[in-house]
C-alpha cells in the first residue's frame, strides 16, 4: 500500500491528489525512493547536471579515442555526434508530438495519461538505439568502400562528384501549403531523393531545408542522381519543378561534410539553374561522353571572381 504521507513529507507535491499516478508508478513497481528521487529532478529541473553510468563510459571512450586519434579528430567527431543526436532527438520529438501528443502534459492535463504514454513511447528508446547501431554499422562498410575510391593520398582531401538538387519556387509554396501539406512534401522529397542516390551507386551527405546534396565517385552515377531527381514522375504528378547544379574536384571531406571550390560553385549552379534544369560545371562536363548538352551560359556567381561556364544538361522526354 503506498503511504501518501511518507511521500509528502518526502517532498513529493499533493501525493493524494496525485494518486492515480503514484497507483500507477506502485503497480508498475517503482519505489517510493526512486518516486521521490524522480521528483527531485522535476522540482531541480534540466539545469542540474547529472552524470549516469553510461555518460561515465562514453566519457571514458572519448578519452581513449583521444589517445589513439588525437584532440582534433575526437573532438571533431564528438561535435558530430552531437549535431547528429540532436537532430535525431528533434526528429523524434515532433514524430512523438505529431502522433501521440498525449506525451505533452500541456495537452492532457493529466500526469496518468501523460505518464501513460510517455511509458509507451519511451519503451522504443532502446529499441531504436539498437537500431542505430545496426544502421550505423551498414553506413561503415558503405563509407569504407566509398572512400576507397576517393581518397587520392594520406590527407582527408578526396576526389569525387558533388551535387545539390532542390525544388524551384519552394518559397512561394511555403505560403500555399498548410503545415501537414508540408511535411508531407518534404518527408516525400528526402525520400525519394535518399533512393535516388543510394540506387545510383552514391552518398547522401544531408538536406538542407528543401534541397539535398550529395557525392559520387564516378561522373556518370552523380549526372545520374541529378536526371532522376529532375525527371522523376511524381514530381510532375504534383507540378513540383527540381533543379540541379553539380561540380567535380578535389575537395576536403572532413565531420561528415565536404568543403572546397566545387562545393560552393555545384551550390551556386543549383541557385543559378532554371526549374527542372541541370547546370554542369566546366571541369564535370570534360568528364562526361555521351551526354549532350545545350548552349553555354556564361554565369557570375557570388563568391567567384571570375565568371562561371555552365552547361545545361540536354534531358530526355
Amino acid at each position: 500500500m503506498v503511504d501518501f504521507d511518507a511521500l509528502a513529507a518526502a517532498g513529493v507535491a499533493d501525493a493524494r491528489r496525485r494518486a492515480p499516478l503514484i497507483e500507477y508508478l506502485d503497480a508498475l513497481g517503482f519505489t517510493a525512493e526512486q518516486m521521490i528521487e524522480a521528483e527531485s529532478r522535476t522540482v531541480a529541473g534540466c539545469d542540474v547536471k547529472t552524470l549516469s553510468r553510461a555518460d561515465v563510459e562514453t566519457l571514458r571512450t572519448w578519452a581513449e579515442l583521444r589517445v589513439l586519434v588525437g584532440d582534433v579528430e575526437a573532438t571533431g567527431l564528438l561535435r558530430v555526434i552531437g549535431s547528429g543526436m540532436a537532430r535525431l532527438a528533434e526528429a523524434l520529438s515532433s514524430m512523438s508530438r505529431a502522433s501521440t501528443p498525449d506525451v505533452q502534459l500541456n495537452v492532457t492535463h493529466d500526469e496518468l495519461t501523460t505518464a501513460k504514454a510517455y511509458r509507451a513511447a519511451a519503451g522504443f528508446i532502446p529499441r531504436i538505439g539498437s537500431m542505430i547501431d545496426a544502421v550505423h554499422r551498414h553506413h561503415m562498410m558503405s563509407a569504407r568502400s566509398y572512400f576507397e575510391q576517393v581518397i587520392r593520398d594520406g590527407s582527408s582531401n578526396v576526389v569525387c562528384g558533388i551535387g545539390f538538387a532542390d525544388l524551384s519556387g519552394f518559397t512561394a509554396l511555403t505560403q500555399m501549403l498548410t503545415t501537414t501539406e508540408l511535411s508531407a512534401l518534404l518527408n516525400e522529397f528526402s525520400a525519394t531523393g535518399t533512393e535516388i542516390v543510394h540506387a545510383a551507386g552514391c552518398r547522401v551527405v544531408k538536406f538542407i531545408g528543401d534541397a539535398i546534396m550529395w557525392v559520387g565517385s564516378e561522373p556518370a552515377e552523380l549526372v545520374q542522381v541529378a536526371v532522376d531527381l529532375v525527371t522523376h514522375p511524381r514530381a510532375a504528378e504534383t507540378h513540383l519543378q527540381v533543379r540541379a547544379g553539380l561540380d567535380f574536384g578535389e575537395v576536403l571531406a572532413i565531420g561528415g561534410d565536404y568543403f572546397g571550390n566545387p562545393v560552393n560553385r555545384a551550390a551556386r549552379l543549383v541557385a543559378s539553374a532554371e526549374p527542372s534544369q541541370i547546370l554542369v560545371s566546366e571541369p564535370l562536363r570534360e568528364l562526361l561522353d555521351g551526354r549532350a548538352f545545350t548552349a553555354a551560359r556564361s554565369l557570375t556567381l557570388k563568391g567567384f571572381a571570375s565568371p562561371v561556364t555552365a552547361y545545361p544538361l540536354s534531358l530526355p522526354h
